[in-house]
């Protein structure tokens, strides 16, 4: 490898995978737990068996390249990257050479996936799907490197409001719990949209499930578990939005209730995809306290993870790290037979509880 070559992939490549190492190793967990070989080679045969199906694997493969080019982006915005603008120096074919191995390498389980789904497809010579899944996935590259190869020339670009947004602004005051959404979709509409997709997908399979066996009440809770973990990356930035990008929220004089309904208020607006479709598609062998319970046990997961936010300053390392530990514990917990409730009042009162205690107390060491 050439010396730009090393560079681009320490900064990009190699700390993609150090701070999305438990995401990783949390879906590895569940495939493996969950699924059996016999089981994996099933769907992939699924997969394959149709060019409609397909579209399955290429939505997923879609956000997660949506997913690194959002990584990548938000890398070069950090002060300690701006050396990378050098970049633009060298000649046109080693930039081309550089990124393309990085996102190449980012891309790396989209990849094994799909040399997977190949080699099924190729056992039963379904030539089309073949050529489509390599197709996808070379679109896919070309896109994530063109989009880091602009940005690298590209630095600094300036944001203008469309005359819309200015006319809207001016016209309508918006409530406070829209704020952050606001925020949060111009400045990372991909993280967003992956957390909701997700979590929506992750829940309807689950739902799904139901519809084979009779299953009871803990499988419908793994997946808000899982779902609720999800969510955490959007939430890390609602809490940053009100402590750092938005302190003055600190100062008004409103009352901690207040202060808590603002923010609860944008939870719920942020998880309307999650509640509708656990309610649309709701197992009718359940009963409706059951409906009420899990509505909840996803809510309190959500209160509880905004408390632990405040309880200590931690990177996104270590914050997806415990996340990881607690989704394993809750999952093992769930399959003991824990009344839900329990989890409801614990994740409610502890949540609040950090929350109240550390709300003035929090302040940020780790500013990555």
């Amino acid at each position: 490898m050439k010396p730009e070559d090393i560079i681009v992939q320490r900064v990009f490549a190699r700390e993609y995978y150090r701070q999305n190492a438990s995401f990783f190793l949390l879906v590895v967990g569940l495939a493996g737990g969950f699924m059996r070989g016999h089981d994996h080679i099933a769907l992939a045969e699924f997969f394959v068996s149709s060019p409609l199906l397909l579209l399955i694997p290429f939505t997923i493969w879609t956000l997660y390249i949506l997913k690194v080019i959002s990584f990548n982006t938000e890398t070069l915005r950090r002060n300690e990257n701006e050396f990378l603008f050098m970049f633009a120096l060298l000649n046109k074919k080693d930039q081309w050479r550089a990124v393309f191995l990085t996102v190449f390498n980012q891309a790396a389980p989209a990849s094994i996936y799909g040399i997977f789904l190949i080699a099924v497809a190729v056992k039963h010579h379904m030539t089309t799907s073949v050529g489509l899944i390599i197709l996808v996935l070379l679109t896919l590259m070309i896109l994530g490197t063109a989009r880091l190869y602009y940005a690298l020339n590209h630095p600094n670009q300036e944001r203008k409001v469309n005359r819309v947004k200015r006319f809207f602004d001016r016209a309508f005051s918006k409530p406070y719990p829209i704020f952050f959404i606001e925020w949060f979709l111009r400045r990372q509409p991909l993280m967003l949209i992956g957390s909701k997709v997700f979590g929506g997908a992750l829940l309807l399979g689950v739902i799904y499930l139901y519809r084979a066996d009779a299953y009871d009440h803990r499988l419908l809770a793994m997946g808000i578990v899982i779902a609720a973990s999800a969510q955490t990356p959007w939430l890390r930035e609602l809490h940053r939005f009100e402590n750092f990008h938005f302190s003055l929220m600190r100062q008004l004089p409103l009352t901690f209730f207040k202060r808590l309904r603002y923010t609860i208020t944008t939870m719920l607006l942020l998880t309307l995809i999650e509640i509708g479709l656990v309610i649309t598609y709701f197992p009718p062998h359940l009963t409706l306290a059951v409906l009420v319970q899990s509505i909840l046990f996803f809510i309190s997961s959500l209160i509880f993870q905004q408390g632990l936010l405040y309880s200590k300053d931690r990177t996104q390392e270590q914050l997806m790290s415990f996340v990881f530990l607690q989704t394993m514990a809750l999952i093992v917990l769930v399959l003991f037979k824990i009344p839900l409730v329990l989890f409801i009042a614990f994740h409610t009162l502890a949540g609040i509880y950090m929350w109240v205690r550390n709300y003035y107390r929090f302040q940020y060491i780790n500013h990555g």
